[in-house]
């Protein structure tokens, strides 16, 4: 299925749409856009396609069959996600959030400690949602959605750690990293400058004239 079939799926079918809203996946706030503008430095067409709870957007980039989806968060950070919208979507699905899937490194430990963090965020969800399990079922069958494996978690961090497809802001500035490690090598190789403090000049005595006057006593 295309990324434009599997939108038009989503838009003509409410249940499905009802159900992605769950996942934070609201095809009805694509028409917010991002919290400020954004690009890429390769030029290439970027179109919005859904927000979350948080201001976050998902956006397409390019065209074709198969187009890369970008998140932009409503913090300032933002990068690739998927190589398609079908991965984008298993992911959203299959997970409690990007946010927690880009918690750990995937490599850690195996995977094991990213894998165990997912499955205690999934175990609080399911407190308020005791039908996660069903729901996604069921999204993975009406949109031929894959499973989430340590492959496709490698996959999303890869692709977030990916510079190109960094967005930029209206400033031209890069925005942070989804990866909360890569940010803080990024800090740490490029150190921000603070800025100099401002020198104010002293207030005159109240008793001293300005310049250019004339003391009347």
């Amino acid at each position: 299925m295309t990324d434009r079939r599997l939108l038009d799926t989503i838009h003509s079918t409410p249940w499905i749409s009802d159900l992605l809203t769950l996942f934070d996946f609201e095809v009805a706030r694509a028409a917010d856009g991002t919290i400020e503008p954004v690009t890429l430095a390769s030029g290439e067409p970027l179109e919005a396609v859904a927000g979350d709870s948080t201001g976050g957007c998902f956006l397409l980039v390019g065209t074709g069959d198969a187009r890369p989806v970008l998140y932009v968060g409503s913090e300032g950070e933002g990068g690739l996600v998927a190589g398609s919208l079908r991965d984008a979507l298993a992911l959203v699905v299959g997970v409690s959030s990007l946010h927690d899937a880009t918690t750990f490194p995937a490599e850690q430990n195996d995977g094991r400690d990213l894998r165990t963090f997912l499955d205690r965020a999934d175990e609080e969800i399911r407190d308020n949602q005791p039908d996660l399990d069903t729901n996604r079922d069921l999204l993975r069958g009406a949109l031929g959605l894959p499973s989430v494996d340590d492959t496709l978690l490698r996959a999303l961090q890869a692709a977030a750690a990916d510079f190109g497809y960094r967005p930029l802001n209206g400033r031209g500035d890069h925005l942070r990293p989804m990866l909360a490690w890569l940010e803080e090598a990024e800090e740490a190789a490029h150190p921000r400058i603070p800025e100099p403090p401002r020198t104010v000049p002293p207030s005159p005595c109240p008793h001293e004239p300005m310049p250019g006057q004339i003391a009347l006593f």
